[in-house]
């Protein structure tokens, strides 16, 4: 509820036209993403540790982690759904790529 609170003191006023890579979007919150994010996670992740697999490669640590984790909870088709909306995509066929 704590990060819920900090989010939510970051929503727009109103949302606004986003475009990112040629997509356009609707952004709701005054969050750093897309292209900007990447490009910021690659270079502190180069400072702090000398490389970086990028952005994408976080998400691909970040859902083989969680889904280890889940399965202590829940069954592994339900852990692979709720990874799969903790990534943003909410389809799990796509979070199988992330668990390769």
């Amino acid at each position: 509820s704590d990060l819920a609170e900090k989010l939510e003191q970051l929503r727009l006023p109103e949302a606004r036209r986003v475009t990112d890579r040629g997509i356009y979007y609707r952004q709701h919150y005054d969050i750093v993403g897309g292209k900007r994010f990447t490009d910021c996670f690659r270079r502190a992740s180069i400072r702090a540790l000398g490389w970086s697999t990028g952005a994408h490669g976080l998400r691909h640590s970040y859902a083989q982690e969680r889904i280890r984790e889940l399965q202590f909870h829940c069954k592994y088709d339900l852990s692979k759904e709720t990874v799969s909306q903790e990534l943003g995509h909410f389809r799990p066929d796509i979070t199988d790529a992330y668990l390769r």
